[in-house]
């Protein structure tokens, strides 16, 4: 008996995913293909959820779930079905997804995005040449000096940091949200220091001020960050107060800097925003991606649907983010624990806070905006495709759990 053998299909599948969050050669993504490939192989009936008629039917059953639950069966489904879009074999993923009630995927140019080094602006393989609407997004390249991505560094790039452990953050399964909020006048009152001077630094940015005219009528920033393995992304949504509780409010803008240093072949799938809204009774059909980069900063207007693809082969280290969203007016929600819109800590600070509220000495005396560069994202001219991969051009809105989004 082999060694996976020995082991139950969800057993199988647990391990196929723990290897993928760590993969640092392609071998081992071999090992996780061959995991999942057999955790899905038996065949069995899945027992479907019954119900009275009322609610849409859940998704379909499929035979050869070999032993795994059924939503068991749907998260390795679906594992393995972006596994196989990440590595150009779309086609094949569809007799899956359809099996489990997907009608639609994101693109291939999404799942398995392109090398932005070697993006060209007309490079889209159904490019439209026409002249298209300017994006509802912005890239500063060298935003962050070296003195400020070390600072971030120093409080979110190690997994062991204490703002995480302070937090309890983790990934998978993730953690409840949480963020902070400083107003303007409060920065302006007493600094804040170096947290405060970065977030008057991106509020000021030319870049940003020419992109987004409203920004000025901030009043208030709130701030949350990330620290992924590679292989993780994020689904797509909307920036929103309280996460949408008692009614969706989008910030002015939303930014993305990524904490990382060394070459541009960082950890992590790229960012994307599309042209998508709320209001919105189709899907996206156009959209924006930025790698992660160094000392890059991602600007984007917040009414827009957005999110984070997962990572495709293998990268070393994590994919950590700081995010600010600048809002006219939100709420502060004072609370135990963490939570959404907590007050920045003031008067005692916690270890994480200290640090960034602790002012950057560096001496120097030239335009902090002297090396920012405005930079390319990488175009879609599709978002959504049918499983078969052509162009989504159905004009309902399918339900969100048709959408395969990878993550």
């Amino acid at each position: 008996m082999t060694e996976v053998e020995e082991r139950t299909p969800l057993e199988a599948a647990q391990k196929a995913r723990e290897i993928w969050l760590n993969a640092k050669k392609q071998s081992d993504l071999d090992e996780v293909e061959r995991l999942y490939r057999w955790a899905l192989s038996s065949k069995k009936n899945i027992e479907t959820d019954g119900n009275d008629g009322s609610e849409r039917p859940k998704k379909k059953a499929k035979q050869g779930h070999c032993g795994l639950d059924r939503s068991d069966y749907i998260n390795a489904s679906e594992k393995f079905a972006l596994l196989l879009c990440q590595s150009g074999r779309c086609k094949k993923a569809k007799k899956g997804l359809a099996s489990i009630g997907f009608t639609c995927r994101l693109a291939k140019r999404v799942l398995d995005y392109p090398d932005e080094s070697k993006e060209s602006d007309d490079s889209s393989p159904n490019a439209d040449h026409k002249q298209q609407k300017a994006p509802p997004c912005t890239i500063v390249d060298n935003f962050l000096s070296q003195a400020e991505l070390e600072r971030l560094q120093s409080v979110f790039e190690s997994t062991t940091a204490n703002y995480w452990t302070s937090h309890d953050y983790a990934v998978e399964p993730p953690s409840p949200y949480f963020s902070y909020v400083l107003s303007l006048e409060q920065i302006e009152t007493n600094g804040f220091g170096f947290i405060g001077e970065l977030i008057q630094k991106v509020l000021h940015c030319p870049q940003l001020a020419e992109k987004f005219p409203k920004l000025p009528n901030t009043r208030y920033v709130e701030m949350w960050a990330h620290n992924r393995p590679h292989a993780s992304g994020h689904q797509l949504h909307f920036d929103s107060d309280d996460e949408g509780r008692g009614g969706v409010r989008n910030p002015i803008i939303s930014t993305i800097l990524y904490i990382a240093d060394g070459d541009d072949n960082i950890a992590g799938g790229p960012s994307m925003v599309t042209n998508q809204k709320l209001s919105d009774e189709k899907l996206a059909t156009k959209g924006w991606m930025s790698s992660p980069k160094p000392y890059r900063l991602v600007a984007f207007d917040g009414r827009y649907l957005h999110g984070v693809v997962p990572g495709k082969g293998t990268r070393e280290g994590r994919r950590v983010t700081l995010m600010f969203a600048f809002w006219d007016d939100i709420k502060i929600r004072r609370g135990l624990g963490p939570g959404s819109a907590r007050p920045f800590p003031k008067n005692v600070l916690p270890p994480w806070a200290s640090q960034l509220a602790k002012p950057i000495e560096t001496g120097k005396t030239e335009n902090q905006y002297d090396n920012c560069k405005t930079a390319e994202p990488i175009k879609l001219d599709r978002v959504y495709e049918t499983l078969e991969g052509k162009a989504w051009n159905k004009q309902e809105m399918p339900a969100y759990d048709e959408v395969f989004q990878g993550f």
